[in-house]
């Protein structure tokens, strides 16, 4: 049985998208932010991979882009 849900994978990708809206924000200017970005949004994939076989990384990857649409019941988290 998974630990996680589909409402988890939800808020945790609107999470990084507001992380890498902030870094971009805020002139990553020798991407080290954005390779931590990308290092944790890695971790997060394979960590729900073993949780679940059927989750999708690379959906999950896309879904942590800014603009991505994520139907999210948790989408009242989002600040503006």
């Amino acid at each position: 049985m998974s630990i996680f849900a589909k409402r988890h994978y939800e808020a945790i990708a609107l999470v990084m998208q507001e992380a890498i809206r902030e870094i971009n924000f805020a002139g990553d200017l020798d991407g080290s932010a954005q390779q931590m970005w990308n290092s944790v949004c890695d971790e997060l994939a394979d960590t729900f991979k073993r949780d679940n076989g059927n989750f999708d990384r690379a959906r999950f990857k896309h879904a942590c882009l800014p603009g991505s649409n994520v139907r999210a019941k948790t989408a009242h988290l989002k600040t503006a």
